[in-house]
């Protein structure tokens, strides 16, 4: 069959410069697809970050940029929308810190329960304190996502030393422990407990430089939303061994069951933590006050709670209730706060999509805080 005047120049083309144009027409497509995607998430409620500033000796305190108002997004879909600010010390509050100031104030530390990027200020547990007190008080947050029991030591001395709280109220949850053990897990920014040969804890820094990667992603709105919103790294590591099915090795998102070593591990975290605590805040025992998440799984499902109680988080919460307890210190317990307000409105504590506390929950805790006789007996005013 005769050839074609189109097939005989084709088949006269060199076929590197084939390919070549192939690859041209490819790299095109593909530039305008992602110029259509940048477009589009410039358009979208992207997670912004936060911006950890870096951490090192000479800063050895763990922040975010300053002065910044951004957008915290879940998910690829969105599910979850919300405002945050970063205030003039480096922390998510809507509200400027004034150091020795003339009120009364309350610092809350904790981890990303208490920096609570995904619930409006106004509905967090520092936000309805702040609101509850008026101008007769003062309440600061001082929190990170990724903090454990060391970090909260770490910013206990900083509010001492810079703002001198009246008052200092700790918020433990489940993965408090292992993110305060260097040898489990040692996040940049964050100063975590190593065990010295004596058995003491001794207090190890990890800094943290912004990488040059992260820095660039902030001037794509498509990058920003893979890493933040689709979590992208997350996505290639999916356990297809566990997907789909109940996953019962976790009970409050930590593991279900853990060897002696571990337990120990974690009890000697929580003693470190609580005896360090007086010479950390430069208050005495009884104006520190201790709230412990609850098992919210055994608070919807009541046949589960005596297993639930057996697994490790059971047992650490336990454990940090009766060593703080048994030192003077005040304990809320929330596991009988979530029972009787479950029992009475049958509202859950926490997103559909995400599993931190919504503002329900944050609400909850503020009423426990505001129904204690140190809150009670404080009088919020001039000092």
């Amino acid at each position: 069959m005769d050839q074609t005047e189109e097939q005989r120049i084709f088949a006269a083309i060199p076929w590197w410069r084939r390919v070549a144009y192939a690859c041209i027409g490819v790299g095109v497509v593909l530039a305008g697809l992602l110029m259509l995607g940048e477009i589009a998430c410039r358009l979208l409620p992207v997670n912004e970050g936060l911006r950890t500033q870096p951490v090192n000796a000479e800063n050895p305190i763990h922040r975010f940029q300053p002065n910044r108002s951004s957008i915290w997004s879940r998910g690829w879909n969105f599910s979850i929308v919300n405002q945050v600010h970063v205030n003039n010390d480096g922390f998510v509050n809507d509200q400027d810190y004034v150091a020795d100031g003339p009120r009364p104030l309350i610092a809350v530390v904790g981890d990303s329960y208490i920096e609570a990027a995904m619930v409006p200020f106004r509905e967090t547990i520092q936000g309805r304190l702040a609101s509850n007190i008026g101008k007769g008080g003062r309440v600061y947050s001082y929190a990170a996502s990724g903090a454990g029991l060391s970090q909260y030591l770490v910013w206990a001395e900083y509010a001492r030393d810079k703002f001198r709280p009246d008052i200092f109220l700790f918020l433990n949850i489940s993965n408090d422990f292992s993110e305060s053990l260097y040898h489990l897990e040692h996040s940049p920014g964050f100063h975590h407990f190593e065990k010295a040969q004596d058995g003491s804890a001794v207090m190890r820094r990890v800094d943290y430089e912004p990488r040059m990667f992260r820095r660039l992603l902030r001037y794509s709105a498509l990058a920003t939303y893979l890493v933040t919103n689709v979590k992208i790294e997350s996505v290639l590591k999916i356990d297809l061994q566990h997907l789909g099915g109940d996953d019962r090795r976790w009970a409050g998102n930590i593991t279900r069951d853990a060897s002696p070593e571990l337990v120990s591990d974690y009890e000697w975290a929580v003693r470190n933590f609580l005896d360090h605590l007086p010479k950390a805040t430069g208050l005495p025992r009884e104006r520190i006050v201790i709230a412990i998440d609850g098992i919210r799984e055994a608070v919807y499902s009541p046949a589960e709670k005596p297993e639930l109680e057996r697994s490790l988080w059971g047992r650490m919460r336990v454990y940090m209730s009766e060593q703080a307890s048994m030192r003077g210190y005040t304990v809320i317990d929330m596991q009988p706060v979530f029972e009787r307000a479950f029992a009475k409105d049958h509202k859950r504590f926490e997103f559909p999509t995400d599993s931190h506390w919504n503002g329900y929950a944050h609400g909850l805790l503020a009423d426990a805080v505001a129904s204690t006789s140190l809150y009670r007996s404080q009088t919020f005013g001039v000092r």
